[in-house]
């Protein structure tokens, strides 16, 4: 038998994590082909600060400070390695005078080596590569001679006029061929040595809030031009931006935070600053530049809330896109009638449980946003009213994580549920989760490295009944035979943390078969006390260095009628089936499906007819009058040869 062993959550949601942040810009969410892992993994770590940052499973980042720290802001800022990295502006003069370590904010990192609790690493546990300020220094090393060089001199002031209490500056080349950073001092002044041409200074500088004077943000973008003389000066004035603030119906709202984000992509070029900001911070936005070779946009995304303890308490989240450039108007004043007004049921799946919700908003057609939200703290069962931004053009991806903490404060036991919504103006309600058990988003991959051959899959315990439902803290094991040969097997295997790995024998080929098998179900959720899947298809050995993705189907379930996992017994239930392939991978179609229903705990099982079409095929039912529990065992045949079968023990509930 060959080794095995579990792909940890870090290692995924470090690559989830790369893909956040490029020089500023959102990047594609897409996963990577790079073993081990599985990009539906989350994470989190808690910086020095004691603010927690929480990678979930739909490519956001959750910011939940610290008690007592409610009014930090947080800067990301860009990296050119890629790595995510959070800092909270009130650390950054320390970092900048050598005081603190910013490996220590290096979240992408901190999560490769697996490390939750970045105050606790010792000096070996750290990222060993140089940093330029805040982020790994991976800028490119100039190869000009000092006399090729100018001296370029920036100075920063805040709307005081005086020197900001902190900076984050970077330069580019128009053309794309060069950058760096540039570390303003104490009296918001610094000097950097460039080439003659034409480049834009990225500005974002501000005063944190203190108890006598609330905390100010300015960002920008500015060309300038270096020339052949001694020096190029160049004065960015925080009075010459305008504020940026939002205002709504509800007199007593608060807010709780903000993104703020500028960006210009050209086609040699991706600039873009983005900041995270407290309830205690104005914003400012420098004009905008003349830069006609480049797409410049714009994200104002505030959260509001009534106040703690109110009796009808509500949230607004709001989204201020502009991608063609910066908005006329910024102060931004929406009307409740303009907005979707979401009567939100937050359901528990068995036991009530604290939780948290998360919503973040961008342009359907393609991110342009930093990925962040505020993880609102919210106990289920429990309702609340949510307002949204409504415009077709803005996808909100809504999230609800919901159960038990450990000691560092993971979640251990409990669910996650995710749906996205585009949203019209007027009044609309949902029941979150929707609940259903049939099939988390199945990943696999077969792949070579350093000679090492290897197989990986992630099968999260769950549902997609108009949303993405998984379990945390479903337990079991896994096995996987090729031409009924055992190759690997093991227990204690977490479906939603970890991935399946093994290695495979050298050029091992046939027809294999891979089963889960759950041990233990979350003790907060009711539903699918039992789950057990299996997968039959063909594999042959990969090249050296080459990563397959294998079209491997799940079949999944949706019921109109299901709230919080629970149906009516007494209706005549339509049912929905789909098989799916994951959405990065081969494209795989169904040649067949199969259906049964259990309503006793999988004791007898009863054939159900089903009408298909291509990949999706629907089904009636009508339960029993006494009736409980409704158990499923789905099949489904793909056009590439994979079999798959999939049964689930209360899947769902009847009342």
């Amino acid at each position: 038998m060959r080794k095995t062993r579990f792909a940890s959550a870090a290692a995924a949601a470090a690559l989830a994590a790369g893909s956040l942040l490029a020089l500023g810009q959102a990047a594609s969410a897409a996963p990577q082909d790079v073993p081990p892992g599985g990009e539906h993994l989350p994470e989190s770590v808690v910086l020095p600060t004691g603010d927690r940052i929480t990678l979930l499973p739909n490519g956001t980042a959750g910011i939940e400070p610290a008690p007592g720290r409610e009014g930090t802001s947080f800067l990301t800022p860009p990296s050119p390695s890629g790595d995510l990295v959070v800092v909270p502006t009130d650390r950054v003069a320390a970092i900048t005078a050598g005081d603190e370590d910013p490996r220590r904010y290096n979240v992408s990192e901190l999560l490769r080596g697996d490390h939750t609790d970045a105050a606790a690493l010792t000096e070996s546990e750290l990222d060993q590569r140089a940093y330029a300020g805040l982020v790994p220094d991976t800028f490119p090393a100039t190869t000009l001679a000092a006399d090729d060089l100018r001296k370029f001199h920036l100075d920063l002031r805040t709307r005081a006029g005086k020197a900001p209490d902190g900076a984050w500056v970077l330069w580019a080349a128009r053309d794309g061929s060069d950058f760096g950073s540039i570390e303003i001092d104490e009296n918001g002044g610094a000097s950097e040595a460039l080439a003659p041409g034409d480049y834009v200074i990225v500005t974002g500088f501000w005063n944190d809030a203190t108890d006598t004077r609330r905390g100010e943000t300015t960002i920008g973008m500015t060309p300038v031009t270096v020339t052949d003389d001694d020096v190029t000066e160049l004065l960015v004035e925080a009075a010459d931006a305008r504020p940026v603030s939002v205002e709504v119906e509800q007199s007593d709202a608060a807010l709780l935070n903000a993104a703020f984000y500028m960006g210009a992509e050209s086609a040699d070029a991706n600039l873009g600053y983005g900041t995270y900001l407290g309830p205690n911070d104005d914003a400012f936005l420098l004009p905008e530049p003349d830069l006609p070779e480049f797409e410049r946009s714009f994200i104002y995304q505030p959260v509001l809330a009534s106040p703690e303890g109110a009796a009808d308490p509500y949230v607004y989240n709001l989204a201020f896109h502009d991608a063609s450039g910066y908005p006329a108007d910024t102060a931004f004043a929406p009307a409740d009638d303009d907005l979707a007004v979401l009567a939100a049921d937050y359901r528990d799946l068995g036991t009530p449980v604290d939780g948290q919700t998360c919503g973040y908003g961008d342009l359907t057609e393609g991110q342009i946003g930093m990925g962040y939200c505020r993880l609102v703290d919210t106990p289920v069962p429990s309702q609340r009213t949510m307002y949204y931004t409504a415009d077709p053009e803005i996808t909100w991806d809504n999230g609800l994580r919901a159960g038990l903490r450990d000691a560092d404060g993971e979640m251990t036991d409990g669910f996650v549920a995710s749906y996205e919504e585009s949203f019209e103006p007027g009044p609309t309600a949902r029941t979150i989760p929707n609940g259903g058990l049939s099939s988390g988003p199945v990943d696999a991959t077969r792949g070579t490295d350093s000679g090492t051959e290897f197989f990986f899959a992630g099968t999260p315990v769950g549902g997609a009944n108009d949303e993405s439902l998984q379990l945390i803290g479903a337990l079991g094991g896994y096995e996987l035979t090729r031409d009924g040969e055992l190759l690997a097997s093991a227990d204690g295997y977490d479906f939603y943390w970890d991935s399946a790995f093994t290695e495979l024998p050298a050029g091992d080929a046939g027809r294999y078969t891979f089963t889960t098998e759950l041990a233990q179900a979350p003790t907060t959720v009711d539903f699918g006390t039992s789950v057990s899947s299996s997968w039959s298809f063909d594999s042959e050995s990969m090249p050296e260095g080459e990563f397959d993705r294998l079209a491997f189907p799940y079949v999944v379930l949706a019921a109109d009628d299901l709230a919080g996992g629970y149906g009516d017994r007494r209706a005549c239930q339509e049912v929905t089936l789909e098989m799916r392939t994951d959405e990065y991978g081969p494209v795989a179609h169904a040649e067949d499906m199969t259906f049964e229903v259990s309503y006793d705990d999988g004791a007898t099982w009863k054939a159900v007819d089903l009408d298909r079409d291509g990949d999706t095929a629907t089904a009636e039912l009508r339960h029993p009058r006494k009736a409980k529990w409704v158990s499923i065992r789905t099949t489904a045949l793909a056009d590439n040869g994979t079999e798959v079968t999939n049964t689930v023990i209360r899947a769902y509930g009847l009342k």
